[in-house]
């Protein structure tokens, strides 16, 4: 039996380990600080500057009444948390877990509220699509870190930049820990801790078009799949339609979309037609954002997108001085036209005379590791919270409603990890599984030949985005589960051709990989599951939304080492959904029975 400080470079130990440093894990060691234990804040990244929360547009969710009464916005006094709670359950097109819901809706307005109160600035309030009333305050990411860093630093913890976790670490069934390595110095580490939080958000990467950051590689989801833990709805990456495609800095780009927000803006196939008319004839482009996405998709598919494989939107119906003059009414983080720092002018065409060729990007993951209402796992010691859970979603989600879910969740996850941490002692981890992880990780960095982990990334992305992306069909499902098999056991021979551990790009991907491959397989496997079309997940081969046979949440597992596919009834509390099959996007408003 080795020795532990003979297999890590260094060994630490802490009341609670959070992994994920931005709105959900910053919201969650506030809770621990609170608590009065010792809290470790790891992150893959630098806090504050990478992330999801981050690149936040700007809406928060909470219902337009109270965001009115205690924020002195200009809402409407007709919403209420109880039809905040049923657009939601209808958004999700009814497999949300509606006690889930229930505590969001109710506990959103102290958790933004309260992020004003420490500094975040805000600039009104907007109506997004799904919404019955405006909700979405805006208060852009940026905003919304600043104001948890700067609660953070008032009470002691631990902030690890540049980490990555790599595994749980477990005792019998218990999760005791995580094993990492520091990207800065190359270090292998143990963390010890009486509980885990996983706050890493979504895995958005694998798709060639993506919103998100680098960092979102579905690391969260693999990890905690591996230790034991049950994931829920995984068919459901949600698709932002109307991104930029090009040029390729700006692939992703969701400036398009958000104009949708606030101008009367077009899509057009490219015979000209506002083909939104054959999906939403009522809404038409402020249609959901699942809707919008598929709608999209379908064009390009059938041979009426245009050169890029998107669509077209625009504004040239609009005289040209009110899309010139729009800047200056646009919110914080767009006005004038800049985005990002950037003066979109000077990427995009002029759109007083000329249309934008615009794609669905993924944007975020309403499925992901299964939670209660204490943000629990299946799996002893191990708690979840935000984007990387799923439950909460269901098959769609409502704009604004991933930051309310950092600060709502976030404070529950950190609650109950410090009720955990206070009544259990630390474990100590096994050194020979250590060593086995350890010499796992830095094998592509000992072979003289082998695969590149960084073009094995691009034909990931190619075979998610063909395959398993905002349309599918069973044929393509399990070609791309056929291509997932293949690229799973190329995995031994990934191998980098700088051979250094210090910030080495090639090792990170090498160290990504298993995690992306794994959590496509998840992503591929419910989607195949899934017999029918339901908010973000459309079958060609199935387009009916069926409420008979699928109104249910789909669960991936891990049984004896393989990948298990398994169905139960969605939770309902207050809600219950129409019975029957129906057209995608046309199931009919449940009935209220408490």
């Amino acid at each position: 039996m080795p020795n532990l400080n003979d297999v890590v470079d260094r060994a630490i130990s802490t009341d609670v380990l959070i992994i994920g440093s931005e709105g959900t894990g910053a919201r969650a060691a506030l809770e621990i600080q609170k608590a009065g234990l010792d809290v470790t804040v790891v992150t893959k990244g630098v806090m504050t500057k990478s992330g999801a929360t981050l690149t936040a547009d700007g809406d928060i969710d909470m219902d337009s009444a109270s965001a009115t009464e205690r924020l002195g916005v200009k809402g409407d006094l007709r919403d209420s948390p109880r039809i905040f709670f049923e657009d939601m359950v209808r958004e999700s097109k009814y497999i949300s877990n509606q006690e889930l819901v229930d505590i969001h809706v109710n506990e959103a307005p102290d958790r933004v509220v309260e992020l004003v109160e420490w500094g975040a600035k805000i600039d009104g309030i907007v109506l997004a699509q799904g919404h019955t009333y405006p909700r979405g305050v805006w208060m852009p990411g940026v905003e919304i870190m600043k104001a948890l860093e700067g609660q953070m630093k008032k009470a002691p913890h631990t902030l690890v930049e540049n980490f990555m976790v790599v595994e749980l670490l477990k005792s019998g069934d218990r999760v005791i820990g995580a094993a990492g390595f520091a990207l800065n110095t190359g270090e292998f580490w143990a963390i010890t801790a009486k509980a885990v939080i996983m706050a890493t958000g979504g895995g958005l990467r694998p798709y060639p078009h993506t919103t998100a950051p680098e960092e979102l590689t579905g690391d969260g989801q693999a990890i905690a799949y591996r230790a034991g833990t049950e994931m829920i709805d995984m068919e459901f990456p949600m698709f932002l339609p109307y991104c930029l495609l090009s040029p390729v800095g700006m692939d992703g780009v969701d400036f398009p979309f958000l104009l949708t927000y606030f101008l009367d803006a077009y899509a057009l196939n490219r015979n000209g037609e506002r083909y939104m008319s054959k999906w939403d004839p009522k809404r038409m482009e402020k249609s959901t954002r699942d809707i919008n996405s598929i709608a999209q998709a379908i064009e390009a598919l059938e041979g009426r997108g245009g050169p890029k494989g998107g669509t077209y939107l625009s504004l040239t119906h609009l005289p040209a001085n009110l899309v010139e003059d729009s800047g200056r009414w646009l919110p914080i983080g767009m006005n004038e036209w800049r985005y990002g720092e950037f003066d979109l002018k000077a990427f995009l065409p002029d759109l007083q005379k000329v249309a934008v060729e615009v794609g669905p990007a993924c944007h975020y993951q309403n499925g992901g590791i299964q939670i209660n209402a204490q943000c629990e796992t299946n799996i002893d010691g191990l708690f979840a919270a935000g984007e990387g859970t799923g439950s909460l979603m269901g098959g769609n989600r409502i704009s604004g409603n991933a930051v309310t879910q950092t600060q709502v969740w976030g404070v529950r996850a950190g609650i109950s990890a410090a009720a955990y941490a206070s009544e259990h002692d630390a474990v100590a981890p096994d050194p020979a599984k250590l060593q086995t992880i350890r010499d796992r990780c830095q094998a592509p960095l000992l072979k003289d030949n082998g695969l590149s982990p960084i073009k094995m990334r691009q034909q990931l992305q190619q075979l998610a985005g063909d395959k398993i992306g905002v349309v599918r069909d069973q044929a393509g499902l399990e070609e791309g589960l056929k291509g997932l098999e293949e690229l799973e056991q190329c995995l031994p021979d990934l191998a980098t051709k700088h051979k250094g551990k210090i910030y080495n790009r090639e090792w990170l991907e090498a160290l990504q990989m298993p995690n992306l491959v794994l959590y496509m397989q998840m992503v591929a496997n419910a989607a195949l599951t899934r017999k029918e079309s339901r908010g973000a997940h459309y079958r060609l081969d199935h387009p009916k939304s069926d409420n008979t046979d699928w109104l249910k949440n789909v669960i991936v597992s891990q049984k004896a080492g393989k990948m298990s596919i398994s169905a139960k009834p969605v939770v309902i509390k207050h809600i219950e959904p129409p019975a029957g099959v129906f057209d995608y996007g046309h199931i009919p408003d449940g009935r209220w029975i408490t």
